[in-house]
């Protein structure tokens, strides 16, 4: 009898772990594996979670972790007639504009991209509906990285005829705004894309897309990647990354965040050499960098961990086919080649061509965020700190080419 207890205890003890090292928030999608096909040899507990995730379904996992999401997609999928991800509500839309978490961005975003609506006008347009009005989400998303060209490159593709911007090329909704406390719920987000629903109503083939640099490498306390909860929302969006050599990156970003937002206090190239030699050695002495990178290495004024690419990329890379769904562009080539990026972008992107006109104007573009007047200021980057960068990210680098399978992501 005793031996029957012990070994009730040992089960119940085992099964407990089991469901803990899974993480419990997954358990519920025990009720839809098959036992008799889990596998008798799990290489890891991660393994046998992956498993479970996999067995549940896609609208068992949205109403998990995104239960707001869950809430106001249509259950019956996006209209099919149109091109970009919409849906039609049989109610009237009414919002709170004035209390809406972007309402400010709201008001000023158009006549940044070059729309001539007044806010008030936006307004009136969008509360006087006597139809069923369509919502809609973005149909592509340039997902990454800071300080490597990504609102140049954004503020380009909003200038094709057939894409329409919405209130905020950054609303970060994704990634860091969607569990913020006080944040801005799914139906702020929805709010940011209305005028392009209305542009989207008169036009089928019209698209709008947002460009949170923040959305690639963004880590959560969600037992889900970013990744993954994207996906059981948009899994036929198309997806752009552009890189840039994260030497250079990274003093871009000190020169942004480190010196131009603090007022220049205790700024220059030397300051920098110092705090990214202490950064390094913090890095190195980092517990699990590999497994934990963003959460037990980060340090907000030298990121280094936002230029070990082929980690963040990777989770992305595993559901968005690379090419079709997923382009990769570097921040030198797409400079050198405006033009021909450009183009492929919008292939990319399934646009129309434009002609050599409009090309010729949208090159013409002033280069946003240069940052040319902070460069001038501090002055470059000290040789003996590239060299240490250098060294530092010549590993990284390589698994990033090898993953890409594409030299030009060496940066030699």
């Amino acid at each position: 009898m005793k031996s029957q207890l012990a070994y009730v205890a040992l089960a119940t003890s085992v099964a407990v772990a089991v469901i803990w090292y899974t993480r419990s928030d997954h358990w519920m999608a025990t009720k839809l594996v098959d036992v008799n096909k889990v596998p008798k040899i799990m290489k890891s507990n991660k393994d046998f979670g992956l498993l479970l995730r996999r067995k549940a379904s896609r609208k068992d996992l949205l109403a998990r972790h995104l239960p707001q999401v869950y809430r106001t997609l249509p259950r019956s999928g996006y209209n099919e007639s149109i091109k970009n991800p919409c849906w039609w509500v049989n109610t009237t839309f009414q919002y709170n504009f004035g209390k809406s978490y972007y309402s400010k961005k709201f008001m000023y975003a158009y006549t940044n991209m070059g729309v001539h609506w007044s806010y008030e006008k936006l307004e009136t347009l969008l509360l006087q509906k006597k139809a069923p009005t369509l919502l809609c989400l973005p149909y592509f998303l340039l997902i990454g990285m800071p300080k490597c060209g990504t609102t140049d490159l954004y503020r380009r593709i909003v200038q094709h005829p057939q894409v329409i911007a919405p209130a905020s090329k950054e609303p970060h909704w994704w990634s860091k705004r969607r569990n913020q406390v006080g944040g801005p719920t799914f139906l702020d987000y929805l709010f940011l894309f209305s005028m392009p629903a209305k542009m989207i109503r008169k036009d089928n083939h019209m698209v709008t897309g947002e460009g949170s640099a923040s959305t690639l490498f963004y880590k959560s306390n969600d037992t889900i990647s970013t990744a993954e909860l994207f996906n059981l929302v948009l899994p036929q969006a198309k997806l752009l990354v552009i890189l840039r050599n994260p030497v250079d990156r990274l003093y871009s970003e000190y020169l942004d965040f480190g010196c131009r937002k603090r007022g220049f206090q205790n700024c220059s190239s030397s300051d920098f050499h110092k705090r990214v030699t202490m950064a390094i050695l913090a890095f190195k002495n980092c517990s699990h960098r590999e497994n934990n990178l963003i959460k037990n290495c980060s340090n907000y004024a030298i990121r280094l961990h936002l230029g070990i690419y082929h980690k963040h990329l990777q989770p992305w890379i595993k559901l968005y086919p690379l090419g079709k769904q997923l382009f990769i562009l570097t921040t030198e080539n797409y400079s050198n080649h405006l033009s021909a990026n450009l183009n492929k972008v919008f292939h990319f992107l399934d646009l129309a061509s434009v002609n050599a006109t409009e090309m010729s104007r949208i090159v013409s573009l002033p280069i946003h965020n240069a940052n040319t007047k902070v460069n001038v200021r501090v002055g470059p980057m000290l040789q003996d700190t590239r060299y240490i960068l250098e060294q530092f990210y010549a590993p990284y680098n390589e698994r990033l080419a090898s993953l890409l399978q594409d030299d030009i992501f060496l940066w030699h």
